[in-house]
C-alpha cells in the first residue's frame, strides 16, 4: 500500500484540476493578457503575453537540465535486504566522476494542445566498506581468540527515462480580480514512458581469526544483477502559478505504470521549481525533483527514491 502514495496523490489531483479547468475565462481578454490582442501584439516589437495566453501561435521550449541526486532505496534478495543511503549534498564533490544526473525537455505548444518529450539519466557508483571485531573463546578451554569481519560492497546503478506524449491546457485562474496577476494554469499531460534501470551489487566478505597459536581467514563473494527496460503508460499535471511577467512557480507530478506492465512497476515523478525570465527568450530556473521507483520479480525486489536539486534554463522561441 505504501506504493500507492503517489499514485494515489497525482490521481486525485488530477481529478480536482479536471473540474477547474471547465470553469474557464469568458470570452474577452484571458486574465494576464491585459488589453493586448493578436493584432495589437503584432504592432509591438515585444508580445509580453503570458506562454498560456499566446495560444493563436506555435510556440517551442527546449530546457536542458542539471540534477544533483541522492539516493535512499532498498533492494531485497533472496530475503536479504541491503539499503543504500546517499544525500545530495554528498554527491556534489562526486559530479561527474561516481554521479551523474542530468535531463532535458522539448515542448511545442499551439492553442491549448501541445507534445512534449521528457528524458533524465542518473548514474550513481561506489564503495561502501566496514569491519566488525570481537573476542570468542575456543573450545572448553576457554582459550582467548579475536574473530574479525571485513566486508566491502561496491554498487552501481544507472537509471532513465524519455517520457512522451501530449499536454493539454485545462484552463487558468486569475487569482486577483482587480489586476490580471497572478495567474494560476491547470495542465493535464498523459503519454508514454520509457524506462531503464540497471543495478550492480557486489559483497566481498572475509573474516580472520586470531588465536594464541594461528591465524586463519576465510572469505568468498556475492554477485547481483538486475536489469530491466520497457515502456508503460504515463499520467500527469502541471500548475503554474505566474506571479509575474517575468517570475513563475511550477509543479509537475505523474505517474507511470500502475504496475500494470512489468515487475510490478510502480512510479512517480515529482518537481517544483521557481522559473524567472532573464532575457526576452530564456529563463532561469531552480527547483527540487524527486522520482520514486518500485519494482519486484520472484528473486528480486527494489524500491526508493532519488532526490535532489535541480538548475536549469529554458529557450523559449
Amino acid at each position: 500500500m505504501k506504493r500507492l502514495g503517489p499514485a494515489i496523490m497525482v490521481t486525485l489531483i488530477l481529478v480536482c484540476v479536471s473540474a477547474l479547468g471547465y470553469a474557464e475565462e469568458g470570452v474577452g481578454n484571458p486574465p494576464g493578457a491585459a488589453s493586448i490582442t493578436p493584432a495589437a501584439a503584432a504592432e509591438t516589437k515585444e508580445d509580453n503575453r503570458l506562454p498560456i495566453h499566446k495560444q493563436d501561435q506555435w510556440q517551442f521550449f527546449i530546457a536542458p537540465y542539471l540534477w544533483v541526486p541522492g539516493v535512499n532505496a532498498n533492494a531485497t534478495i533472496l530475503n536479504t535486504t541491503t539499503t543504500v543511503n546517499q544525500g545530495w549534498w554528498d554527491m556534489i564533490p562526486k559530479l561527474f566522476s561516481s554521479a551523474i544526473g542530468a535531463m532535458g525537455r522539448f515542448e511545442a505548444w499551439r492553442g491549448k494542445w501541445g507534445f512534449f518529450v521528457d528524458s533524465y539519466f542518473i548514474y550513481l557508483g561506489g564503495n561502501v566498506s566496514d569491519s566488525a571485531g570481537k573476542t570468542i573463546d575456543l573450545g572448553r578451554r576457554n582459550i582467548p581468540a579475536t574473530l574479525i569481519l571485513n566486508g566491502d560492497l561496491k554498487y552501481i546503478v544507472r537509471t532513465g527515462n524519455v517520457d512522451f506524449g501530449a499536454r493539454y491546457l485545462l484552463g487558468s485562474v486569475n487569482l486577483n480580480a482587480d489586476k490580471p496577476l497572478p495567474v494560476l494554469s491547470f495542465e493535464a499531460l498523459g503519454g508514454g514512458r520509457f524506462n531503464v534501470y540497471s543495478q550492480y551489487l557486489k559483497l566481498d566478505l572475509d573474516a580472520t581469526l586470531t588465536g594464541p597459536l594461528q591465524t586463519r581467514t576465510a572469505g568468498g563473494s556475492f554477485v547481483s544483477k538486475f536489469d530491466r527496460s520497457y515502456i508503460e503508460p504515463m499520467l500527469g499535471m502541471r500548475l503554474s502559478l505566474w506571479l509575474t511577467p517575468k517570475a513563475v512557480i511550477t509543479f509537475r507530478g505523474t505517474v507511470g505504470g500502475f504496475g500494470l506492465v512489468a515487475d510490478n512497476n510502480l512510479d512517480s515523478d515529482m518537481e517544483l521549481a521557481f522559473g524567472y525570465k532573464v532575457h526576452k527568450n530564456i529563463y532561469a530556473y531552480v527547483g527540487y525533483r524527486a522520482r520514486f521507483e518500485s519494482a519486484s520479480t520472484d528473486e528480486i525486489s527494489v524500491d526508493g527514491w532519488f532526490h535532489g536539486p535541480i538548475l536549469g534554463t529554458v529557450f523559449a522561441f
